[in-house]
């Protein structure tokens, strides 16, 4: 039986695909940085064409991503998954979508009325539901995808909820209408 290759093994197969990849796509002053976290292996990309590293609604960042897990995947039976990012995009990211997640909740508190949330990849919608499956009140759900694979979240009140104790009066509104 062979033996289990170790962490450093891994990350140091992943940086050396990544590396590769990144070549063959004519990044030649990229460097990365690389952390791991919960088992998971973090990369950093610095490199003076970041905005082309990410992509279109970070496309190009996501295929990369995609490429380097399943490459890795065919190397290693446990894998890690590895997060690839530039110029912190997906951490940036990330405090945006949960401010319009938030600024979402509390206008369906106001009204009542489900919120459709723009069209977002599978990644963006997961830090959605994510974020708002632990309050009582609210559902959330995926419409269907577009031809991209991008799909809605939809945010509503939840119909089977009865407060135990009354919720918080809602913030005031967003902006005031005009008249």
């Amino acid at each position: 039986m062979s033996e289990q290759p170790s962490m450093q093994d891994m990350v140091e197969s992943a940086q050396t695909i990544l590396g590769d990849l990144l070549r063959l796509l004519e990044f030649e002053d990229a460097r990365l940085e690389t952390a791991l976290d919960d088992g998971q292996i973090f990369f950093q990309i610095v490199t003076a064409d970041a905005g082309r590293l990410i992509g279109r609604t970070s496309q190009t960042l996501d295929a990369i991503q995609f490429l380097l897990n399943r490459l890795l995947s065919r190397r290693y039976e446990d894998s890690p998954y590895c997060v690839v990012d530039a110029e912190r995009y997906r951490e940036r990211r990330r405090e945006k979508l949960l401010a319009d997640a938030h600024e979402a909740l509390e206008r369906v508190r106001q009204t009542g009325h489900p919120w459709r949330m723009p069209l977002l990849n599978s990644m963006e919608r997961r830090i959605i539901h994510q974020a708002l499956r632990d309050l009582p009140d609210i559902r959330t759900h995926s419409e269907d995808e577009d031809s991209e694979g991008r799909k809605r979240v939809i945010i509503s009140i939840a119909e089977d909820f009865q407060p135990s104790t009354p919720l918080p009066p809602p913030a005031e509104p967003l902006a005031t209408p005009p008249e």
